[in-house]
């Protein structure tokens, strides 16, 4: 996690650093956001759906997300690192999941999911509004525990991707509204963003709200999730 990290802020700041000066066509932004993401939905491993906040305990956290991005004429590329984490509770439920039956005792409780998006765009500059259209890849590694019972799921899935980018003429402001996913065999991964950003010379703060929901069941993971993260997210960007 730490690594993916330092890989996508070593490449923000190498593209900030150089290609700014030595590509003048090109277009550099690199942010970082705290999104504070509430959970939804269910998971299960070896027993029946629990509910992430009724059953496993998980409430509202702050989560950060690094992104940069690249734009030249006709052709966007990004890359963004996202992390979800959340701890909790069973309380006093009886329920199964892995290789233990739980009975009415409180058992500790966690959910991590690392989230790696990487695309490219094929963009139509039209006055005031961009249009882009394109394809990429999210790779996601989740985790899940009730007490020493632990299920994974690892999957890289090829998305389809949407972003419409408005620069509003005399005023300092833009506003971006983006989304990928994919649906296949009775699984869906969704992520849907809507930010505005006060522009102040290189320096934006921005802020909107971010939806990611995925149903996954495959026979090669253990983790079986039919779950929602969304809320909203506040964060700095630097655009060159």
């Amino acid at each position: 996690m730490v690594r993916i990290r330092t890989l996508v802020t070593a490449a923000a700041l190498c593209l900030t650093a150089g290609s700014a000066h030595a590509l003048p066509l090109v277009d550099i932004e690199a942010g970082a956001r705290y999104w504070y993401a509430n959970p939804g939905g269910e998971m299960a491993y070896n027993g029946r759906d629990l509910d992430v906040q009724d059953d496993l305990g998980f409430e509202k956290e702050w989560t950060p997300s690094f992104y940069a991005r690249a734009a030249i004429p006709f052709v966007t590329l990004e890359v963004e690192h996202t992390d979800l984490s959340y701890t909790g509770s069973t309380g006093d439920r009886s329920f199964t999941f892995g290789n233990r039956n739980f009975t009415a005792s409180g058992q500790d409780t966690s959910f991590d999911m690392t989230m790696l998006h990487g695309s490219a765009m094929f963009s139509v500059p039209l006055p005031v509004v961009d249009i882009g259209l394109g394809l990429g890849a999210t790779r996601l590694d989740a985790e899940g525990k009730v007490g020493n019972e632990t299920a994974t799921a690892e999957v890289t899935l090829p998305v389809a991707k949407a972003e419409a980018r408005v620069d509003f003429p005399l005023i300092p402001l833009i506003a971006v509204v983006k989304a990928n996913g994919i649906g296949y065999d009775g699984n869906n991964y969704r992520d849907v963003t809507a930010e505005i950003g006060y522009q102040m010379g290189p320096l934006q703060i921005r802020g909107g709200y971010r939806e990611v929901g995925l149903k996954y069941d495959d026979n090669s993971s253990d983790l079986v999730m039919d779950a929602q993260f969304s809320g909203p997210f506040g964060g700095l960007t630097l655009a060159f």
